[in-house]
């Protein structure tokens, strides 16, 4: 790859010649391991949520005492009021049975007040640090789809941090019971015996057949979110749906998902209900015995009528309760489904390994104030791609599919060797990856537009957009188009065309405000007199760009032009003179010239898919660019290239 020494340009306007300082970036560290344990843990007790889930879980508590104290006033009320015909007595004890119902409700609402308050931040913990694992700047070697990575944020951080209300709803479960069989036992020894070997077995038998249930919920979540992976894809790709008439393909991919989610979920709900049904079932028959029991004594006057009222009313009371007991196990284990999928996402090693730090022996690396602002060593080429401030550079990849490798690569998306990629001087692998896409700018080809106004797309909340910036990608046309930069651009952009929403994603990484801004193709879906417009727009901003594209139009507005297919490096300013004869692929000077993007050798005139056309093809536009400028009547507006002056004022 031959390297022609550009000419010496003078600092551009917002970047300093000077180099970032290296640190170590806080991402460097990997993450902290997130067991099952610790994920309970951070819905249950982090930042201050254990005190409060302490006072509700005791709230809670309260209510169910209040609850069981219900039936046994009732029978003390029967014993001691009504069966003497003592009215003072019966007022006094309903006196007491109202202040119970007031604490049981008023212990109940605070008491869920407070409960949403922890489980709303609990899930929002999780979902948290989900999400920071998900866009963690070192990536995952095994990425989630949308589907999944859906699924993993809302489902299963909803369902782990769902476990503060099995704690309070469980000890207040545990409550109710003691309560119920303190009181048995003080009415009948054998009845509150009773009660205890019940629950203890009730709570032996659900556990042996809740076993199963995990691996069912984990089947159940795994096949939704494959069917919503499917679902992603097909509406993100619609157009291309659509444009490809694969509408029946599409059906039948997401049927196949949607039927094999069907099943899971049905499984799951199936063995769910059954083990509720086998729950109630033993709760019922032993409540049947337990009342059958408590009728006998009080037929032999072991009990009295008050005691037998008490005991049938607790019985009652019991039977929620002990339903309820049946339902820890599954309860818990789903719970403990989803905390298993979290742990394993973000447990995922990561896919770009850490910086080294400073206290592993190696000195800091200087910034040089004198290095390029970018020094890129393509993998398999002898000569590095080098990029000064101020500059206009296009890269022709090797071949198309390439385009995106370039841009990962130089956009810290993958891992890269030390000494590949250098930025002022330092060492990308000692910058590490968060830092590197401060400096550099390089946003996938297939950007995003986001639902909302044109100008929340473009800026962040309380900026201003550049007007430079806005004419050199003719966003400015669009704004007009649609109305100003208020207006809605519909979900994912979709009141947009795909050129429009290129112009927007362009001025986008524009605004960045890095040091150095890559573009991969930023102007397929751009019709050519745009893309004329949008090259020498580009050429008057005083921002360092990487332009990777096979676009002759683009190439032939860049200072210099690096041909990775035939490792040449071109170099395009004329105003310096520079022999076209001497470098390979331009047309010599007095050759006769073609309109801008019309020439024989032109990328728009190249089979398709052939980078070294596009490469020539721009060379030849480079070569015409002082001479008439004649580009389409729809482009007339523009001022001829050569009238257009050069970021330090000195004319092409």
């Amino acid at each position: 790859m031959s390297t022609t020494t550009p000419p010496a340009r003078p600092p551009a306007a917002g970047h300093p010649a000077k180099g970032p300082e290296p640190r170590a970036p806080e991402s460097g560290r990997a993450p902290e391991p997130a067991s099952v344990q610790a994920l309970f843990r951070t819905a249950l007790v982090r930042d201050g949520r254990g005190l409060r889930l302490g006072l509700t879980a005791a709230a809670f508590m309260v209510h169910q005492l209040c609850e069981a104290l219900v039936p046994i006033l009732i029978g003390v009320v029967i014993d001691r009021a009504l069966a003497p015909s003592d009215g003072p007595a019966l007022l006094g004890w309903l006196t007491v049975l109202a202040g119970v119902f007031t604490l049981l409700s008023l212990s109940y609402q605070r008491a869920s007040a407070a409960m949403v308050t922890v489980y709303g931040y609990g899930e929002q913990a999780l979902r948290l640090r989900t999400m920071a694992r998900l866009l963690d700047p070192r990536s995952l070697r095994r990425p989630p789809g949308a589907g999944e990575a859906l699924s993993l944020v809302s489902s299963d951080t909803y369902r782990v941090a769902g476990v503060s209300w099995s704690v309070v709803q469980q000890a207040s479960t545990v409550t109710a019971i003691l309560t119920a069989s303190a009181v048995l036992l003080l009415i009948s020894l054998p009845l509150g015996a009773g009660v205890i070997a019940g629950t203890v077995l009730v709570l032996l038998v659900m556990r042996r057949i809740s076993m199963p249930l995990e691996s069912q919920g984990l089947a159940e979540q795994s096949s939704a979110a494959r069917a919503g992976d499917v679902a992603t894809d097909m509406i993100t790709g619609l157009r291309v749906v659509t444009g490809m008439n694969a509408h029946a393909e599409a059906a039948r991919r997401y049927r196949v998902a949607s039927q094999a989610s069907r099943r899971g979920a049905v499984a799951a709900a199936r063995s769910v209900l059954t083990y509720s049904c086998v729950s109630l079932l033993l709760s019922g028959l032993f409540l049947a015995v337990l009342a059958t029991a408590s009728g006998y004594l009080a037929l032999d006057g072991s009990i009295t009528i008050g005691q037998l009222v008490t005991v049938l009313g607790l019985a009652q009371y019991l039977q929620g309760s002990l339903a309820h007991v049946g339902t820890f196990a599954s309860n818990w284990i789903h719970k403990r489904a989803s905390a298993r999928r979290l742990s394993d996402l973000i447990n995922e090693p990561p896919l770009i390994g850490a910086a080294p730090g400073p206290g592993d022996g190696r000195p800091e690396e200087p910034a040089d104030a004198t290095a390029p602002a970018l020094l890129w060593h393509p993998p398999g080429h002898d000569e590095p791609v080098r990029l000064e401030r101020g500059e206009l550079v296009g890269v022709v990849p090797g071949r198309p599919s390439s385009a995106r490798d370039i841009g990962d690569r130089l956009g810290y998306r993958v891992p890269l060797a030390r000494g590949e990629l250098l930025v002022s001087g330092v060492d990308a692998v000692e910058l590490g990856p968060e830092r590197v896409r401060e400096l550099i700018a390089a946003p996938p080809h297939h950007g995003a537009v986001f639902s909302g106004t044109l100008r929340s797309n473009l800026v962040p909340p309380g900026g201003n957009p550049d007007p430079a910036v806005l004419r050199a990608t003719m966003l400015d046309d669009v704004i007009e188009d649609i109305g100003g930069d208020g207006s809605d651009v519909g979900e994912r952009g979709r009141k947009l065309s795909g050129g429009q929403r290129q112009r927007l994603l362009m001025a986008r990484a524009l605004h960045t405000g890095a040091e150095v801004v890559v573009l991969d193709e930023p102007t397929t879906a751009v019709d050519p007199a745009t893309e004329q417009r949008i090259a020498e727009g580009l050429r008057a901003l005083p921002t360092t760009t990487l332009l990777v594209t096979t676009s002759g139009i683009l190439l032939s507005g860049c200072d210099r032009v690096v041909d990775l297919t035939a490792e040449t490096e071109t170099e395009t300013d004329n105003a310096v003179g520079i022999d076209p004869d001497g470098v390979p692929g331009t047309a010599p000077a007095d050759a006769p010239h073609t309109p801008s993007g019309t020439a024989p050798g032109n990328a728009l005139d190249a089979p398709s898919g052939t980078a070294s056309g596009a490469a020539s093809g721009a060379a030849s536009g480079a070569a015409s660019v002082n001479a008439p400028h004649t580009a389409p009547d729809t482009a007339s507006d523009t001022a001829p290239a050569a009238d257009r002056p050069e970021p330090n004022g000195v004319p092409r």
